[in-house]
């Protein structure tokens, strides 16, 4: 046992100080910097268990029970942490009852091994649970999610370990001095805890590389203001876009949007009230486009949607649509309404068979050239080409 203690308190030790390490330098990482913290407290738990081999039972017991827990809180509230806007805030106040309800049972029933064991087993059972159910709360939007499911994987034995430790206490009253516990049980117990603290720590960690991995995708192939596709990722998409029509021999549509008189906008309002336009103005586009529809902001206040399989007419269906959805909502900034609206330039092209690789430029600056006939002709309207 005291090997054991010692290996425990050197892995937990070791995996907080790199963990600290680099939450502690980067300061981008979501709950890093908690979950090291926690992984701190759990090596500082197991000198304090051993506090009793010392004749300070009363304090060991304590100490052990209260580190235990809030490693177990913490590890949690790191979770919620790294899961901030993919998944509805737990209830918290649960987590910290059970974490004061197993510091109280642990002092109110010092004198009596069987009930301290099996309450302080139960509140942990609780907290095991409540990890687990952190876990499993939505993680990544994007495929990566190994992490995730290596944390729910460590979590699923923690709760097994304290559910089965609970159980075996509730029918064996075979009680080893000083440890309270028959030793076999102990042993089990602490050798799949450092199971679960290698497991769950390696999850978080890989949870955390598999999100930065996500965010530096979005931000090579998004516009970082409104969240659509930036120009360079629009050309690869026109190019699969492209080749699939040409293959299906199916019909491509392309509109160009521009919103009128933004100019206007951000020296009326300010810049930051034109920013909060652009977003809501690419939300609303986005809302009337298919799935399958790509858009994308091609510079400034313009732009581009793609069309895959709409002729010209379903394009033109598609732009009225956009049309009549930005004239007839103002946009709310605040205490600010703001009447926006768009000129759309409509361009649509059916390869033939055989047909060589589509001119995209071409097609856009179709598009652009009837937007801009839009613009002449009195802004608010499309033109068709």
């Amino acid at each position: 046992m005291p090997t054991l203690l010692l290996s425990l308190m050197v892995t937990s030790g070791v995996l907080a100080i790199a963990v600290l390490a680099v939450a502690l330098r980067t300061r981008t990482h979501r709950g890093l910097l908690t979950w090291g913290i926690g992984l701190l407290f759990n090596a500082l738990s197991y000198p304090a268990f051993g506090l009793r081999t010392v004749g300070l039972l009363k304090i060991s017991i304590l100490s052990a029970n209260v580190l235990t827990a809030l490693t177990m809180s913490l590890h949690a509230i790191a979770i919620s942490s790294f899961q901030r806007h993919r998944a509805n805030p737990p209830r918290f106040s649960l987590m910290y009852g059970l974490a004061v309800a197993n510091a109280l049972l642990a002092w109110w029933f010092m004198d009596n091994d069987y009930w301290r064991n099996l309450s302080v087993s139960a509140t942990q059972s609780g907290l095991a649970l409540f990890l687990l159910c952190q876990s499993f709360a939505p993680g990544l939007r994007e495929p990566r999610v190994t992490g995730r499911w290596v944390v729910i994987t460590g979590c699923i034995i923690l709760v097994t370990v304290f559910a089965v430790r609970t159980g075996m206490m509730l029918g064996n009253g075979n009680w080893v001095p000083y440890f309270s516990v028959p030793m076999n049980v102990q042993i089990i117990s602490y050798l799949a805890v450092l199971t679960v603290l290698l497991l769950n720590t390696m999850g978080f960690v890989l949870m955390q590389m598999e999100h930065a991995l996500s965010q530096q995708q979005a931000l090579a192939t998004h516009d970082a203001l409104t969240g659509v596709f930036n120009r360079a990722a629009l050309m690869d998409a026109l190019k699969l876009a492209g080749a699939r029509a040409r293959r299906e021999q199916k019909p491509l549509a392309i509109l160009m949007i521009d919103l009128d008189r933004f100019k206007d906008v951000n020296d009326n309002h300010g810049h930051l009230t034109g920013d909060r336009v652009l977003r809501d103005v690419a939300g609303r586009i986005a809302d009337r486009l298919r799935g399958s529809d790509i858009l994308a902001r091609y510079g400034g206040e313009e732009f581009i949607a793609v069309l895959p399989d709409t002729d010209g007419e379903g394009a033109l269906a598609v732009a009225n649509d956009i049309l009549r959805e930005v004239r007839e909502r103002p946009v709310r900034v605040e205490q600010q309404t703001i009447p926006v609206t768009v000129s759309l330039g409509v361009s649509a092209i059916t390869p033939g068979a055989g047909e060589a690789e589509l001119d995209f430029e071409e097609l856009i600056a179709r598009s652009d050239s009837a937007m801009y006939a839009a613009k002449r002709g009195g802004r608010n309207r499309i033109v068709l080409v």
